[in-house]
């Protein structure tokens, strides 16, 4: 009973790989574009291929009864067509909020017993917080904006638990939206992260125009899009919910805590 990762070496499918292993699975295979450089742990299969090329996954499925499936809209449909062809039986793929429906309805009509998972805000998205954060204050336009961040590990805990599991039979056809433990403002967030790291973070509310042209040398055009989805968030609250510790068996991890657990990215 093989379990395949796909984006093995990515930023949550190698957490998903770390997850399988805690928990005891032992036929693993790991698909990478580089299984030179992956550095996986011990027992796990590296298979070279990647799911935007669907033509390099002949053999990846040979044996395969679970798949993690990482989330690429343009070449979901096919891949999910061979791992059906090919005999996969149950396939967890993360897939995102309302602006990921398309490839969510792509996953769910693919004809295998399959879970989603559709996390919100991921909390490492607030590395980018890091050179405001060494100054002691985070500066933007929408104080009250916010969201109840989830850690990827949690959500690779998730996939794992479910792909683990004797039966998934309860789990078939669900979109599960993972969030962390607690709803939080830019504000709070930025003093939880303050806390986890062991020193004041502050917030400081600045106007939209001076906001996008401090992000604008980072992140380009995609600043405004980044400063629209906050002030959505204002008006569209997204709620906690309990979903990491009933899937998982393990409580969703903090802001304060990921960040202790990551403070080096905040080195001031």
């Amino acid at each position: 009973m093989t379990i395949l990762v796909t984006g093995a070496t990515g930023n949550i499918g190698r957490k998903v790989v770390d997850e399988l292993v805690a928990r005891g699975v032992t036929d693993i295979r790991a698909l990478t574009t580089n299984p030179a450089k992956a550095a996986l742990p011990s027992g796990v299969e590296a298979f070279s291929g990647f799911i935007g090329k669907p033509e390099t996954l002949d053999g990846a499925f040979e044996g395969v009864t679970g798949m993690y499936l990482a989330p690429y809209e343009p070449t979901a449909a096919e891949v999910l067509r061979r791992a059906k062809d090919a005999g996969v039986q149950y396939v967890v793929a993360t897939s995102g909020s309302a602006h990921w429906q398309a490839l969510t309805d792509t996953i769910l009509a693919s004809g295998i017993d399959v879970t989603v998972l559709g996390p919100g805000e991921f909390m490492e998205n607030f590395a980018g917080w890091a050179g405001q954060v060494a100054t002691g204050v985070v500066r933007e336009p929408y104080p009250d904006a916010g969201s109840a961040p989830i850690s990827m590990d949690d959500i690779a805990a998730v996939a794992a638990a479910l792909l683990a599991a004797d039966d998934h039979a309860a789990h078939v056809g669900k979109v599960y939206e993972l969030t962390g433990p607690s709803f939080l403002t830019r504000v709070e967030m930025a003093a939880q992260i303050g806390e986890g790291i062991g020193r004041e973070v502050g917030f400081e509310q600045i106007s939209r125009e001076a906001a996008e042209e401090a992000l604008r040398p980072e992140m380009g055009d995609m600043a405004g899009w980044y400063l629209d989805l906050q002030d959505a968030s204002r008006r569209y609250r997204q709620e906690a919910n309990s979903l990491v510790e009933e899937l998982s068996g393990r409580p969703a991890m903090s802001l304060a805590q990921w960040a202790g657990r990551n403070r080096s990215l905040f080195a001031a």
